[in-house]
């Protein structure tokens, strides 16, 4: 590889956020959003660098209007990819000392026992 080469790193934003209600036209807006990284994928580059290009998809999105309205999109995910979204929160949160996966089936084994209790 020459030494020369530079890489890129391209976040490439997907999806689509649904509003309770209209934007106008022809108005400035901000756009705050949190999801995941969902896909990488590389390509070589002319100079023998590489292109890495990130997958982004929302999952909370908010829009700000100019005059500071916040508008939040409804969270369109399934219920089990919300339950596994907060799993995960408490996962990172409380720093457990286990691989996610495996706590992820721990809590949900109890949560399956819960429910047919």
């Amino acid at each position: 590889m020459n030494e020369e080469a530079i890489n890129d790193y391209i976040i490439k934003l997907t999806g689509k956020a649904s509003l309770p209600e209209a934007l106008d036209i022809g108005h400035n807006y901000t756009v705050k959003i949190q999801g995941s990284i969902t896909a990488k994928t590389e390509t070589d580059r002319f100079d023998g660098g590489r292109i890495y290009y990130y997958r982004f998809e929302p999952v909370i999105v908010e829009v700000i209007t100019e005059t500071g309205k916040t508008i939040r999109a409804r969270d369109t995910r399934r219920a089990s990819q919300r339950l596994r979204s907060a799993i995960w929160k408490c996962w990172q949160d409380k720093q457990i000392n286990k691989e996610f996966d495996e706590f992820y089936g721990e809590i949900m084994t109890k949560l399956i026992k819960q429910v047919l209790s």
